[in-house]
């Protein structure tokens, strides 16, 4: 468990939104459920509370210090400091809590009852967070596909001359905007919660890794793209730059994603652990050392090698603290570092191991369950992603490809047409003596019927194809990582798949065109 080593940290730096408190709340109060079935007093339940490394711990943190160092009473302190909370979910809690001391109420019972109530609110308010963010997934999916069907017919409508350059510049910087919104909408509406814990006792093996290579590889493949770039034409360097970019975030990107599942798993399993060693405490009356040995790991799935490893060290007579540290540095789970606290501080302090260990068992079960549904949320949409942004890429490359092979079919014929008719005029007036003030029809007035197509600007064209592939790019890559959160290294996972789905793409399609069109 983490303390605060300093002063009340500013009131003012907690969040006024209630979804990104809710966690830390929950988690508080569930705490403080767990320390009151020891009967610990009031100054060192809230002490204890106030020193946890969570965002709304500095209110319990500020109303101990009001209480015992001002000589405030506890529901004056309590109103004082709802007063200054911009969470709304923080200020009735605070202003409940006053009322209930001033009036009596056993803390013990307030405290149980108010936890029950928070969980189920807390519950409530993430599967209204998963149901808004499956919502919003699909419209992202339908948004994306209509700003590049909007692209495909800005390339062609440039080829029938009805429209410049200049209006497919302007509708990528539409895609740009609309595309950058739909993934901010994914971010806000997505469900808040610390998912990873990096401890300063070390990461496990796999986040250390990716940790390692996004910041080796990356800078290296940055530097041979733009060592590679300036030396072949446009689409081939860009297919090029999108490939050693996916290449170079790719080793960092797949020990994130085993990380990822690790954790995932890990969280499942720890209710499992905690209601185990404190059923087996509790009934037999012995340490979490000697229920830690009693219990069957093998049923612990991914958490049997921690849970092992834990035992190893306590049975060593090693220091207790820093061997529940390290089991939750090692783990590298936020939920396995706040839940085996409670259980090792209920514990500790004089609470009934048996309901402490469901307690925490419960706290953690809501938690695994909750996220397991945003997971079948953010797969699903994640799946969906990777194939629909390969679709779209193909469909702008490919479209961008007819339309460079039909402007230069229609500059050499355009050239041929009026080459000839010059040649032709040039002949019939040497033929012919034509009368003064009589004047023939120019050759380029026998090209009129190819009026109707204009030659572009190929190169302008290219460029702002590569500059929408680019924007589609990272945003199909932030979009799956803001709806499925967890550690920001999954960013790496993701742009590297894109990335390499992209630079194949740009590779391939220019052959099959030029083999579809024997050029």
């Amino acid at each position: 468990m983490n303390f605060t080593q300093s002063s009340p940290k500013p009131i003012e730096k907690v969040s006024s939104d209630n979804v990104v408190v809710g966690f830390d709340l929950l988690s508080n109060l569930t705490y403080m459920s767990v320390l009151t079935i020891g009967g610990l007093p009031r100054d060192r339940l809230l002490d204890n509370t106030g020193k946890q490394d969570l965002k709304t711990s500095v209110f319990f943190e500020y109303i101990h210090v009001l209480a015992t160092r001002v000589g405030m009473e506890y529901s004056a302190a309590f109103r004082l400091v709802a007063e200054r909370a911009r969470a709304t979910s923080v200020k009735s809690l605070l202003l409940r809590f006053a009322a209930a001391l001033g009036s009596g109420e056993s803390e013990r019972d307030f405290i149980e009852q108010e936890t029950k109530l928070e969980a189920q609110r807390y519950g409530n308010q993430y599967n209204r967070s998963v149901e808004n963010l499956r919502k919003w997934t699909d419209a992202y999916s339908a948004i994306l596909v209509s700003v590049s069907l909007i692209m495909v017919v800005s390339l062609v409508s440039t080829l029938l001359g009805s429209l410049d350059v200049t209006f497919v510049m302007l509708m990528a910087f539409v895609l740009f905007f609309i595309t950058s919104i739909g993934v901010f909408v994914i971010y806000k509406v997505s469900p808040v919660e610390q998912v990873t814990f990096d401890s300063e006792d070390g990461l496990p093996p796999f986040r250390k890794k990716s940790k390692f290579l996004v910041i080796a590889l990356p800078p290296v493949g940055l530097i041979l793209t733009v060592l590679i770039i300036p030396q072949l034409s446009l689409m081939t360097g860009a297919a090029t730059g999108f490939t050693l970019i996916g290449l170079s975030l790719l080793p960092a990107g797949y020990y994130a994603w085993k990380d990822d599942g690790s954790v995932a798993k890990i969280d499942q399993a720890i209710p499992t652990l905690l209601r185990s060693v404190g059923e087996i405490a509790g009934s037999a009356g012995v340490t979490l050392t000697e229920a830690l040995r009693r219990i069957d790991t093998k049923a612990l799935g991914n958490l049997q090698y921690y849970a092992d490893r834990l035992y190893i060290r306590l049975s060593a007579s090693l220091p207790t603290n820093q061997c529940w540290d390290r089991f939750t540095a090692e783990t590298g789970s936020e939920l396995v570092n706040r839940s085996t606290s409670m259980l090792r501080d209920g514990a500790e302090l004089g609470g009934r191991t048996d309901r402490v260990g469901e307690i925490c068992s419960d706290y953690a079960l809501q938690i695994s369950e909750l996220r397991e549904l945003r997971r079948l949320t953010s797969a699903t949409f994640s799946y969906l992603s990777m194939p629909m942004h390969a679709t779209v890429v193909f469909i702008l490359v490919f479209v961008f490809q007819i339309v460079s092979v039909f402007s230069m079919k229609l500059a050499d014929v355009s050239s041929k047409v009026k080459s000839e008719a010059s040649l032709s005029t040039e002949t019939v007036e040497s033929n012919i003596n034509v009368p003064s003030g009589i004047t023939l029809p120019q050759g380029g007035d026998m090209t009129g019927g190819l009026d109707m197509f204009a030659t572009q600007d190929i190169g302008t064209l290219g460029g702002i194809i590569v500059f929408v592939i680019v924007v589609l790019t990272i945003a199909n890559a932030l979009a799956p990582k803001f709806a499925a959160g967890g550690s920001h290294l999954m960013i790496a996972f993701y742009l590297s798949i894109m990335c390499l789905a992209t630079g194949g793409l740009m590779f391939i399609i220019p052959f099959f065109t030029s083999t579809l069109f024997d050029i």
